[in-house]
């Protein structure tokens, strides 16, 4: 497995250049990278419900979507990023076992006691130290995380608004309640020196001689992908959109809001938000719901057949279905 370390801080950049990699880099792959002050949504979720904008306006931090599921983060320079990329279409086990084994082995090699637990964190001492999420492209499979050393938790607590009922159902007081940095364990070791041990023990895993320079004309592509899509607003935020009903649950596999825009007692449009995981598009599953009477066993009629769980991983038809009552 290659090995690069990509020493960008730009988090639109560096979103831009791990999907060309992930999806067109001929080789498995393990890159190490970090953000600047930043936070960093998930593909389904509402943005703006999601994090405090004038404490963001105030920082000046940017916010950013990624590709994949899952919650919305903060990350600066105590924040550590690693991305695997592996060949053909793995499964969510797959993917989680054997990517997160990784990282999971390579702080272990540290000295660190972590263990992979729940849908997508890596603990140590029972708080979380590291968030995950995957993406599937057509024969290449991208698993990446986080891995918190020396994060600013003061300004992780300001700038993330979760949902309260999210907070209530894991049995935590706050998002810093729930998150530890990795430096509480080792206070005299500077976040450089993490960071070279870190890369030591990733080497070894990944079966590297050295880390790797960032592969020649992906950086350009990186530049125009970024600009074309991870720094517009229409990407980030998405475009305003009006509703006539909403609704939202939390479920085994994370919360799920839908809104809908209603015609004539049918749904012209819907959309799904949440921190929920799916190997397919979600606005896939939206439109087949385009036309179905606005009633929930009308909605479980049409949702008979469907692979609900491709789409919102964990959360079942009559799950869904119950949102349209």
């Amino acid at each position: 497995m290659d090995f690069f370390i990509n020493p960008s801080h730009d988090p639109a950049y560096n979103l831009a250049l791990e999907e060309l990699l992930a999806a067109e880099y001929g080789r498995e792959f393990l890159m190490l990278w970090r953000n600047g002050p930043s936070v960093i949504v998930g593909r389904n979720q509402n943005t703006l419900a999601e994090i405090d904008p004038d404490a963001v306006r105030e920082l000046g931090i940017p916010v950013v979507r990624r590709t994949t599921g899952g919650g919305a983060v903060y990350h600066d320079l105590g924040n550590f990023n690693y991305t695997i990329a592996r060949s053909g279409r793995l499964t969510r086990q797959e993917s989680f076992s054997e990517s997160a084994a990784v990282v999971v082995a390579a702080l272990k090699r540290m000295g660190i006691p972590a263990e992979f637990s729940g849908r997508n964190d890596i603990l140590v001492g029972g708080r979380k130290v590291s968030g995950s999420a995957r993406r599937v492209f057509r024969e290449r499979t991208l698993f990446h995380g986080t891995m918190l050393f020396d994060v600013d938790l003061s300004v992780l607590g300001r700038v993330l608004a979760p949902d309260p009922e999210k907070i209530r159902a894991k049995g935590v007081r706050s998002v810093r309640a729930r998150v530890m940095n990795l430096r509480e364990l080792f206070p005299e070791w500077s976040t450089e020196f993490f960071r070279e041990k870190f890369v030591a023990a990733l080497l070894a895993e990944a079966g590297a001689a050295r880390p790797l320079p960032v592969p020649a004309g992906f950086a350009e592509r990186a530049e125009r992908l970024a600009d074309e899509r991870y720094r517009t607003r229409e990407w980030n935020c998405g475009s305003p959109y009006p509703y006539d009903f909403r609704n939202k649950a939390r479920f085994a596999g994370g919360t799920v809001e839908v809104s809908l825009r209603i015609e004539g007692n049918a749904i012209a449009d819907a959309r799904f938000h949440g921190d929920f995981f799916g190997d397919a598009p979600v606005e896939e599953l939206a439109e087949r719901l385009v036309g179905c009477p606005f009633d929930a066993e009308a909605v479980r009629g049409r949702l008979a057949g469907v692979a609900v769980d491709d789409y919102l991983r964990g959360v079942t038809a009559d799950e869904l279905a119950s949102l349209f009552g």
